[in-house]
C-alpha cells in the first residue's frame, strides 16, 4: 500500500514539475516581447526548428546524462524532460509575433528558473533546482551539437545572457561538450553536498 501511495507521488511529482517548468520556459520567453527594434517575427517553430525524432530524443538524452549524477531515477528522468519541455518557448511563434527568440536558452534564465522552481516546492529541494538549470544548460549543449552534425563547422547563435542583454552570442567547435560538462558538474557538486546534509542530519538524529 505505501509502495503504490510513493509511485502514485513520484508521478505526481513528475508531472507538476514539468508543467511548471513548461510554464516558466514559456512566460519567461514573453521577455522576448520587450526588445522593440530588435525583435521580428521568427516564424513557425516546426517549419523553422524542423523538429524530428533526433532532435526531441536528443534534448532528452543530454538531460538524461546530466542528471544520471545525481544518483535518482527521479532526477535523471526530470532533467530529461525539462531538458526538452524547454522548446515551450517556441510556442510564442505560433502567433506570429515579432520577439527575440530563444529567450530562455540563456544562463541567467536558467538560474532564474532553477530558484524559482526551489521557491515554488519549497522542500529545500536542491537536487531539483540543480537539474533544472543543468537541463537549460544541457539543452543549449545539444542544439550546438546537433548544429553541428547537420552542418558541419557551424555555429548556433544564443541570447545567452538575456534578459540582461539580447546580444546573440556563437557558440561551436567543442563548446557543446563544455556545456555538458558543466551541466553534469553542477548536478554533481549538489548531489554531493546533498548527501553529506543527509548523512549529517541521520547522525545528528
Amino acid at each position: 500500500m505505501n509502495l503504490h501511495v510513493d509511485k502514485s507521488n513520484q508521478i505526481k511529482f513528475f508531472i507538476k514539475s514539468s508543467i511548471i517548468f513548461s510554464a516558466l520556459s514559456f512566460c519567461l520567453s514573453l521577455t522576448g516581447i520587450l526588445f522593440q527594434g530588435e525583435s521580428y517575427i521568427i516564424g513557425n517553430p516546426l517549419v523553422i526548428s524542423n523538429p524530428s525524432f533526433e532532435h526531441i530524443f536528443g534534448h532528452i538524452l543530454f538531460g538524461m546524462i546530466a542528471g544520471a549524477i545525481s544518483l535518482s531515477l527521479r532526477y535523471v528522468f526530470l532533467t530529461g524532460a525539462f531538458a526538452i519541455l524547454l522548446d515551450a518557448d517556441h510556442l510564442l511563434q505560433f502567433f506570429d509575433i515579432e520577439m527575440i527568440g530563444r529567450m530562455v536558452h540563456s544562463i541567467p534564465f536558467a538560474i532564474i528558473i532553477a530558484v524559482i522552481m526551489l521557491f515554488i516546492f519549497g522542500k529545500r529541494d536542491y537536487r531539483l533546482a540543480s537539474i533544472s538549470f543543468a537541463a537549460i544548460i544541457s539543452h543549449i549543449a545539444f542544439d550546438v551539437w546537433l548544429a553541428q552534425q547537420t552542418f558541419p563547422n557551424s555555429t548556433s547563435g544564443f541570447p545567452l545572457f538575456s534578459p540582461f542583454t539580447v546580444e546573440i552570442v556563437q557558440l561551436g567547435g567543442l563548446d557543446w561538450l563544455y556545456l555538458e560538462i558543466v551541466a553534469i558538474g553542477i548536478v554533481g557538486i549538489i548531489a554531493i553536498l546533498n548527501h553529506k546534509i543527509s548523512i549529517k542530519n541521520y547522525v545528528g538524529n
